[in-house]
């Protein structure tokens, strides 16, 4: 009886191998024979899933977004609408040991994409998924009269570029995760006004 393969368990085991070499060598230790010795599976059987390098690392940017794609919707929603939009800002800051891991592999993304076109195409796929995310989220807001100085995609922008220096300071051990929280409440509350009821 032939066995029956868990693809979904061999990606999360690919992606566990592939974002611990990179936390570990940066992009340049990302080869078949590194993950080869760090997944414990054959060179033959990484191909099959990866058959070359640039696939290994296009894998591994895309399981970036997947990840923060996943954190983000794994949010419970409640009757406050802005404690609810805070709570999915924080979970893309490396506030946990999850999110730390998948922001040190965006990090090193970041840095390559710099000087490589590819990287930095992968990393834009990142950027617009979360920048439609928050722009939806700020559309919503708008609608019901809680963004008064801001329209939705300039809000998105500010907070987006908000998020990336707090993910960056909290990686570099600049500022802690109570002092990010306080920072990115601040800012959501100077432009999200909740309206006044009507009498």
């Amino acid at each position: 009886m032939p066995r029956i393969v868990d693809h979904d368990q061999r990606r999360a085991e690919l992606t566990a191998a592939v974002w611990s070499l990179i936390r570990e060598q940066g992009l340049a230790g990302v080869t078949i024979r590194n993950l080869s010795q760090r997944s414990g599976w054959s060179s033959g059987a990484i191909r099959h899933y990866l058959p070359n390098r640039e696939a290994i690392l296009g894998f591994a940017a895309g399981q970036i977004g997947e990840r923060a794609w996943e954190r983000v919707q794994s949010v419970p929603a409640s009757d406050d609408p802005f404690q609810d939009f805070l709570n999915r800002l924080e979970v893309t800051l490396p506030l946990d040991e999850a999110g730390r891991v998948w922001l040190e592999v965006w990090l090193a993304f970041v840095g390559a994409a710099v000087s490589d076109q590819d990287f930095a195409d992968a990393q834009g796929v990142l950027y617009r998924d979360l920048n439609t995310i928050f722009v939806e989220a700020f559309e919503q807001f708008a609608r019901h009269g809680w963004l008064p100085a801001h329209t939705p995609q300039a809000a998105a922008t500010e907070i987006h570029a908000l998020l990336d220096g707090l993910s960056v300071h909290l990686l570099l051990h600049q500022i802690n995760p109570a002092q990010a929280r306080t920072t990115l409440e601040a800012a959501l509350s100077r432009m999200l006004i909740r309206p006044e009821p009507s009498a």
